[in-house]
């Protein structure tokens, strides 16, 4: 189902389920909206709209940074959870005292941020979960479980290549499965699978 005048701004951003996404600020406001929701499916123009805007506000606020504050300490990552900045440093966010502390990152330096640094933390941090929800989303709407989302953390650029081969490719209907839950469903008998298709509604 793609955009259309027949329906309003607001009923594109609640429908459930995949949206073929023609309108950026759609996908954007999708992101925010149904970002705690694991279960059901994003379209592949949902998920691809959104890593566009991504990559474009963090290429944009990474520019001011680097003119303004503190680039050096950041760098541009894009993974198949998005585009995001990336530190090159520890950032000390929390001291328990006694020299303990509690940071993010794996760079070299440990440091304390500075009001650049927070500006682009504090976002990074605040789109972990809508992030990983709309990967997880895009995995079903190709019927996949959102488990191979693992492959991020245990396999390094393997898993990177292989979750990005997954969520590049077309919809399948069978997707349809994981609308009633993260990991609701069973795969259609083929037998039946004639009988599921015409009531999917598994887009692009």
């Amino acid at each position: 189902m793609g955009d259309n005048a027949a329906t309003t701004f607001r009923d594109r951003v609640l429908e459930q389920g995949p949206v073929d996404v023609t309108n950026p600020v759609i996908a954007w406001v999708r992101f925010w909206t149904q970002g705690w929701r694991f279960h059901g499916r994003a379209s592949r123009s949902e998920f691809w709209w959104v890593v566009a805007l991504e990559l474009a506000v963090v290429g944009a606020a990474l520019w001011i940074v680097g003119v303004h504050g503190t680039g050096g300490r950041w760098e541009l990552y894009v993974d198949p959870l998005g585009a995001v900045p990336s530190p090159l440093v520890s950032f000390h966010l929390l001291d328990r005292g006694q020299g303990a502390w509690f940071g993010w990152g794996s760079g070299p330096r440990d440091v304390w941020p500075d009001a650049w640094d927070l500006a682009l933390l504090v976002p990074t941090i605040v789109t972990i979960v809508p992030r990983w929800s709309l990967l997880v989303r895009r995995l079903h709407d190709r019927d996949h479980t959102g488990l191979w989302i693992l492959l991020l953390v245990f396999t390094g650029p393997i898993g990177w290549l292989v979750v990005m081969g997954m969520v590049t490719f077309r919809a399948r209907p069978e997707g349809a499965r994981f609308d009633r839950g993260l990991f609701a469903g069973r795969r259609v008998p083929d037998g039946d699978r004639q009988q599921v298709l015409p009531t999917t509604t598994g887009v692009a």
